[in-house]
């Protein structure tokens, strides 16, 4: 005899494997998509730091810069010099190529020194490029002064050119480019090759060791009417990355010439305000 439960129990229910194997695949894709949001608003906000670093310290640079180059000033004294700017003969300039793949951007580095003047007193300050063996370092300053009556202003001038390395003060780490590019009043660079102009006795124009390049130097009452500076600034991350490789080696170099996107280029006009003093006998 078979005895029955008037209240039969329901039978039980489950996942089958399918609907689990689905659920996990739906779970993993939210997960990836999240992780890929995540890391996308990551390099977002480091690529923002980055600029902001670069920006902010570019733009520092730049405005001590022009305080101080706008002030420059005459020495009045025969054959004493005022304003010299010539490239580095401690670093080789770099070559990048740019984002076309066949177009080249040569980077320098010029050693800046020129007077200012406060009541009687001299000032000489040179601005360099140091610790840049792989052709990027420490855009750095001196400064020395003297009175009128102690001191020849060549002489002051390349002392401060001549200082050792710590006792200039560091500006702006990564730089890769520097050079102050002197112009007359009629808006013209001013430039070795060229033979249409005369600018006197007291302005100096040389081919620098590259061709393309002037070595200048102005004396007595010679100054530029404007001078231009250009910077150009390594990503800080960039910066630490360059900064593994051996000083000089193969690996630098074509780590840098791969890097063409990753260098901030700033560029300043500025007014020397007693430039006027430099004149041109000929224009075309």
């Amino acid at each position: 005899m078979t005895l029955q439960s008037p209240h039969p129990r329901p039978a039980r229910s489950g996942f089958s494997l399918l609907e689990l194997l689905l659920a996990v695949t739906i779970m993993s894709v939210i997960v990836v998509a999240l992780y890929g949001m995540f890391y996308h608003v990551q390099r977002g906000l480091r690529a923002n730091v980055n600029q902001v670093d670069v920006l902010e310290g570019g733009r520092a640079a730049l405005d001590l810069l022009a305080r101080e180059l706008t002030q420059m000033a005459p020495s009045h004294r025969a054959w004493g010099l005022n304003a010299t700017g010539a490239l580095s003969g401690a670093y080789a300039p770099t070559v990048q190529v740019l984002a076309d793949g066949v177009s080249l951007r040569t980077n320098v580095l010029q050693e800046v020194a020129f007077l200012t003047r406060y009541n009687q007193e001299f000032t000489a300050t040179a601005y360099r490029v140091l610790y840049a063996e792989g052709g990027v370092g420490v855009l750095s300053s001196y400064s020395t002064n003297a009175l009128p009556w102690q001191v020849n202003p060549t002489n002051l001038i390349h002392a401060a050119l001549s200082a050792p390395p710590e006792l200039f003060s560091p500006m702006l780490e990564g730089v890769i480019h520097f050079r102050v590019l002197p112009y007359d009043l009629q808006g013209v660079k001013m430039e070795w090759w060229r033979t249409n102009v005369d600018y006197g006795p007291h302005v100096l124009l040389l081919p620098d060791r590259l061709a393309s390049e002037t070595r200048y130097g102005f004396f007595s009452n010679a100054l530029p009417a404007f001078v231009e500076v250009e910077l150009g600034v390594l990503e800080p991350q960039t910066w630490e990355q360059y900064r593994t490789f051996p000083a000089g080696s193969d690996r630098a170099r074509r780590f840098l010439a791969e890097r063409s996107a990753q260098v901030h280029l700033f560029r300043q006009w500025l007014p020397i305000r007693r430039g006027w003093q430099t004149t041109t006998a000929s224009h075309p």
